[in-house]
């Protein structure tokens, strides 16, 4: 859950600090007054692409610092696996927005956005009329009646996408292929003479480093002979390196006997004067087998050139080229035999579609079971929310001519809001709060299978009021006994129910425009209740009206 939100140089805000608690938490205030930046703050820290209009007039960055504690195991997990460490059972995530860019981080660690986003996604959920409008939208609605359905259909839906993925590709090797009787001679003429360019070259892996060995041995042949015979001429010379050292033996031979200590280093000596003599011996050894061979040397010039040319057109190593020889045989094998390998395609193709076939059934088995049960929850979530006259239908059609990787279903809600009319797509009978509540409904259902820590809505109570507007705050507050709710409102009915209460107000200071935010005490709560009712602060009937929702709401 959230513990605490510090914004500071966003839009309006100076500087703000909120922490929130278990429960319900509204934010109210004026329209204007600061409240949806608030949620613009918010998902900056959970990953959203940052607005440069968001940094405040005359500052340099705008900077978000959220402090989450994750109440479930996966999200420790998560943040580990990905090299992020937990102290104290706190995640704190810092966002910086400059003109330049930004950057993230999670305690303490640098983090890509779309990193941050995906370890957030799993915490917090914010919905808002925006996200609303995304029922209308046949893939969320899919989704919606799938995250329902549970792991059973989860696990067909993840075969479907595997077998989908080989039929896409085996049809698209069909569309490759489907060319004419010339296009095909000429790419069999060309792989013909690739494949007797490489096979003529004989060619071994491996072969061009031990030609290169050589190669530079023999190009720098001259210049290794003369330091060799230098080196020799050093060390085994008149007056050279190994007469020295023999001189050095029979010096230490003369006088160790007057001490033990001397045996060691006569013994070291001795096999210094062994070595020197084996190295002299290795020098001319070498010598007189490195004799330049001109031919030799030809013949290695040209069998690189012809190797380093093949790599110019088929690859960058011999074990490249000869893949690519592979490649090119099966290519022509296949354009050999067009027909026999179009037929194989198609074969496969239909065994792929059969069994896509059956498994897209068994989803749709599935998805129409779970529709059934979905259809149930919605209806009393709804009448829950004032809906008292709604008929739903969670609708799922077949359609295998059109299949994909999420199966072969259209699904659609179907709803009527009033007695005697038919049922049609919320498209086509929704308003924007009715959308609103909608959605709530679906959080409702589906809040226990998401696993979010923190649900956030921003004025999903827009466009109702009175004893609906009460229905949905007890919807809010039943929600926020299983997760932390945030919810921005302009409706009374809604904010009698918080556990907390923040008030967002707008003041000006010379030319400044500066947004507060602060949490209301009961009394507090009463004023603010009152204004939200539309009445004046001195009506005493007013405040009586706003004591008695707080006692209703139970407080």
């Amino acid at each position: 859950m959230i513990q605490n939100l510090h914004v500071k140089n966003v839009a309006l805000i100076d500087e703000a600090e909120i922490t929130f608690t278990k429960g319900l938490n509204v934010l109210t205030g004026e329209t204007g007054a600061g409240k949806s930046i608030l949620i613009e703050a918010l998902g900056l820290a959970l990953g959203d692409r940052a607005d440069l209009s968001l940094i405040r007039r005359g500052s340099d960055q705008a900077y978000v610092e959220l402090t989450l504690t994750p109440d479930h195991d996966s999200v420790i997990r998560d943040l580990s696996e990905s090299g992020i460490d937990i102290d104290d059972d706190e995640i704190i995530i810092r966002r910086r927005v400059t003109p330049s860019g930004s950057d993230c981080f999670i305690n303490g660690q640098k983090v890509t956005l779309k990193e941050l986003s995906r370890l957030t996604s799993r915490m917090i959920d914010i919905c808002g009329q925006r996200e609303s409008l995304t029922l209308l939208r046949d893939s969320s609605l899919r989704s919606m009646l799938d995250s329902y359905a549970g792991a059973g259909l989860s696990d067909v839906l993840s075969q479907i996408g595997s077998l989908y993925s080989e039929y896409r590709d085996v049809l698209c090797k069909l569309e490759e292929t489907d060319e004419d009787d010339s296009v095909r001679k000429r790419k069999a003429d060309l792989a013909e003479f690739e494949l007797n360019e490489i096979d003529s070259a004989s060619l071994k892996p491996g072969e061009d480093t031990d030609l290169e060995n050589i190669y530079r041995r023999m190009s720098n042949a001259s210049r290794i002979n003369e330091a060799l015979s230098q080196i020799s001429s050093l060390m085994d010379g008149p007056g050279g390196a190994g007469e020295l050292i023999s001189h050095a033996v029979k010096l230490l031979h003369s006088v160790s006997e007057y001490d033990e200590e001397l045996d060691g280093i006569e013994s070291s000596m001795s096999s210094l004067d062994l070595l020197s003599s084996d190295l002299c011996r290795d020098i001319r050894s070498y010598m007189s087998d490195s004799e330049f061979d001109a031919a030799e040397f030809n013949d290695i010039t040209v069998r690189l050139d012809l190797i380093n040319h093949l790599k110019d057109k088929y690859g960058r190593t011999i074990e490249d080229i000869l893949a690519y020889r592979d490649e090119k045989q099966a290519e022509l094998d296949r354009l050999s035999d067009h027909e026999a390998y179009m037929n194989g395609l198609n074969d496969k193709l239909c065994k792929l579609k059969a069994e896509l076939l059956k498994l897209c059934k068994l989803a749709h088995d599935l998805r129409s079971t779970s529709a059934t049960h979905l259809e149930g929850d919605l209806m009393s979530a709804l009448k829950d929310m004032n809906f008292l006259n709604c008929d739903l239908k969670v609708k799922v059609t077949a359609d295998p001519d059109h299949i994909s990787a999420g199966g072969y279903d259209d699904i659609d809600f179907l709803i009527s809001l009033n007695p005697g009319e038919p049922l049609m797509s919320l498209s086509q009978v929704a308003s924007g709060g009715e959308l609103s509540r909608i959605m709530l409904a679906i959080k409702c259902i589906s809040g226990e299978r998401d696993g979010f820590d923190t649900l956030i809505f921003d004025e999903i109570d827009t466009g109702i009021s009175g004893v609906t507007s009460w229905k949905v705050g007890e919807k809010l507050h039943s929600l926020s006994s299983h997760h932390q709710v945030i919810c921005i409102t302009h409706q009374a009915q809604v904010a009698a129910q918080a556990d907390t209460h923040f008030l967002i107000s707008k003041s000006v200071q010379g030319d400044r425009t500066l947004t507060d935010v602060r949490s209301l005490d009961h009394d507090r709560m009463i004023d603010e209740l009152m204004r939200m009712s539309g009445s004046g602060e001195d009506s005493e009937a007013a405040r009586i009206a706003a004591i008695e929702l707080k006692k209703k709401a139970g407080f």
